[in-house]
């Protein structure tokens, strides 16, 4: 996944919860991507569709894998949306509910393909063109690899580049995961100030271009990988955050921080519980 252009991969399981997560990672794409509303709604509803599709109909039994993948060119966005089950090519297209949301996908793209994926599965490609006359042009590559990405596990995992993309992403779907896990609203405001912290401490200390999150969430208790940072970051960082203020809410408001030595460097283990009870309860 190391290429030049911006590109996204969230990776999580096809349950009905899972589609707040999609949408919260494409709003957090608006501003780093300076993607145009219009531009931002049409991608958004399709992409919901074609997920929504996956969760109904890829796997009959129990949820599955679902990935999604986003790449900024400089004429538009390219989203491609996969399954490892029956998904869109072995449902028969004339149900109703399914034949809606292939029609507007291919309403609101530029192109849409449905086709039988490499490895088993549905792939939904779809191409969206920008309305604006200048697009920002894409970042250049990190030079040479870093080693592997870290194998990370979760209600979701995202990698991304280039790493500037974190701020608009982690604090969105951190806190849709958050409220999915019942977190009070005091302790999802001291959670957005953590990763706000992450994503500002991310754009010096990490390890490449590259960097991958993962998150799970339950009974207020939510974990966050992320990482690779460079080496000797978690020794680092509580003296960091003494003197810098934007840095103190990850060392004050997290319950737990530890770090973990990967081969590309180390892997930030961040937990954030919520003791208090809900409002209503």
């Amino acid at each position: 996944m190391r290429v030049a252009t911006p590109t996204i991969r969230l990776e999580l399981q096809s349950r009905p919860e899972s589609l707040t997560l999609v949408r919260a990672m494409l709003a957090g794409l608006a501003i780093p991507l300076a993607l145009e509303p219009e531009l931002l709604g049409d991608v958004k509803t399709a992409v919901s569709e074609a997920c929504n599709n996956v969760v109904i109909h890829a796997y009959p039994d129990q949820p599955g894998p679902l990935r999604i993948d986003l790449a900024l060119e400089h004429d538009g966005v390219e989203v491609v949306v996969r399954d490892h089950g029956g998904g869109i090519g072995h449902t028969p297209p004339a149900e109703g509910r399914m034949s809606v949301g292939l029609a507007l996908i291919r309403t609101l793209a530029e192109r849409a393909e449905f086709r039988d994926a490499p490895d088993g599965g549905t792939e939904v490609r779809m191409t969206f063109a920008r309305q604006d006359s200048v697009a920002p042009p894409p970042p250049i590559a990190p030079a040479g690899s870093v080693g592997p990405e870290p194998q990370l596990d979760g209600d979701v995992v995202v990698t991304l580049y280039p790493v500037t993309l974190l701020s608009g992403l982690l604090g969105r779907v951190a806190r849709a995961a958050a409220a999915g896990a019942r977190f009070s609203v005091d302790r999802l405001s001291d959670l957005h100030l953590v990763t706000d912290a992450i994503a500002a401490y991310a754009e010096t200390a990490a390890a490449s271009g590259e960097l991958s999150f993962a998150i799970r969430a339950v009974d207020r208790r939510l974990e966050l990988t992320v990482g690779p940072f460079g080496a000797g970051t978690g020794a680092r960082l509580e003296s960091d955050a003494a003197t810098d203020p934007a840095l103190a809410p990850l060392v004050l408001l997290a319950d737990e921080l530890v770090s973990e030595p990967v081969e590309s460097g180390e892997m930030l283990g961040v937990l954030v519980v919520d003791p208090r009870p809900v409002s209503g309860q």
